[in-house]
């Protein structure tokens, strides 16, 4: 099951993997996710158990994944490291082989005392054996800034959670942007797919997915996406396998180019919330209000399609000025801040003294 375990102090840091874990150890785990998710997302329910064993199992597209877990010496886990970086057969590889991302928790009442510095290292030291030399991780919590400073991370970018309640949206104006899109776009067309790109189109999809993710403002932050047909693919089954649905809707000129997209996804076993994904347009077609067509067609999709559904939760640049307009308009609020930073490898080697 394990690899190996390193013990600090009373507790104990074993890697651990999903797919070979018995069944006894879920119940644990959930423990431990349950705490952190109580922490950091209040006023949210619970995340259902079976997605977290269904996303914990199914394989990362294209991504080495290695992840350890802290027990106290009476079992119970109270803490979480990931570590991630992109394999040769990535889309990606050449623009992020420098690149290693990690992640850890520590849940509350088991913090300051070593734990966190003992996961980066093991983490570091895994950077190291992959030969990366930038290490890549965010935060929405004062105190992983406070620890991430403390070993002199940089911050590559601020983000914010945002978030929109159904029962706040102006559909006047929602429906005010949908009447207006045909009249500054009269030709552009809105099509749609769920779950599965269509064949036809879908080299041009994804080639205006990774424009639209490397469009958006990144900072400082070194990771580019390039997304290509196999890797979307592997999305798509990953999405099956996770029990996550996906809707995108997207723009057509008169030419059959594709000019704008937003997409959503959703998992009906955490009915209240839906987690709205990219929206971008590029930037020839701009300034004729695709972009709010789109995100006000997605928004009356979602009201008559996911009853269940309460809020919309969504992920912006606090940079991102022409995206953050769109969205306060809709009604989205910001709930929480959500940085990203970076370590220069040998940096952290040294601050932590790593041999």
């Amino acid at each position: 099951m394990f690899d190996y375990a390193i013990t600090i102090m009373e507790f104990k840091i074993k890697e651990y993997k999903p797919k070979e874990v018995p069944d006894d150890f879920w119940e644990g785990y959930f423990e431990f996710v349950e705490s952190n998710w109580k922490e950091t997302n209040p006023d949210d329910s619970l995340p259902n158990r079976e997605g977290i064993i269904q996303r914990q199992k199914a394989d990362i597209p294209d991504l080495i994944v290695k992840r350890w877990l802290v027990y106290t010496p009476e079992g119970k886990i109270v803490g979480w490291a990931g570590f991630g970086v992109s394999e040769e057969t990535a889309a990606e590889y050449e623009e992020n082989k420098h690149i290693a991302n990690i992640n850890l928790s520590v849940l509350k009442d088991y913090r300051r005392k070593g734990i966190g510095t003992e996961l980066l290292k093991i983490l570091v030291k895994e950077v190291q054996a992959h030969d990366r030399t930038t290490i890549e991780l965010g935060t929405d919590q004062d105190s992983g800034k406070a620890f991430l400073e403390h070993y002199g991370a940089q911050l590559t970018i601020e983000g914010a959670e945002n978030r929109l309640e159904l029962e706040d949206v102006d559909w006047e104006l929602m429906q005010k942007w949908i009447d207006e899109g045909p009249k500054r776009a009269p030709s552009v067309t809105i099509e749609e797919f769920q779950n599965v790109c269509p064949e036809e189109i879908l080299d041009e999809f994804v080639e205006m997915y990774t424009e639209a993710l490397n469009m958006q403002p990144l900072g400082e932050t070194e990771r580019r996406a390039n997304i290509d047909r196999r890797s979307w693919r592997k999305l798509e089954k990953r999405n099956k396998e996770t029990g996550q649905s996906a809707y995108a809707m997207y723009t057509r000129e008169e030419d059959g180019s594709i000019s704008g997209l937003t997409d959503i996804f959703y998992d009906p076993r955490n009915g209240d919330r839906l987690h709205q994904g990219l929206t971008g347009v590029r930037p020839k077609y701009r300034s004729r209000g695709l972009g709010k067509w789109l995100k006000a067609k997605m928004i009356f999709h979602i009201k008559e399609n996911y009853p269940k559904v309460e809020r919309i939760i969504t992920g912006n640049a606090e940079s991102n000025e022409a995206m953050l307009s769109i969205n306060k308009r809709m009604g989205f609020k910001k709930y929480r801040g959500g940085d990203g930073y970076k370590f220069k490898t040998e940096n952290l080697v040294e601050k932590l003294k790593v041999k």
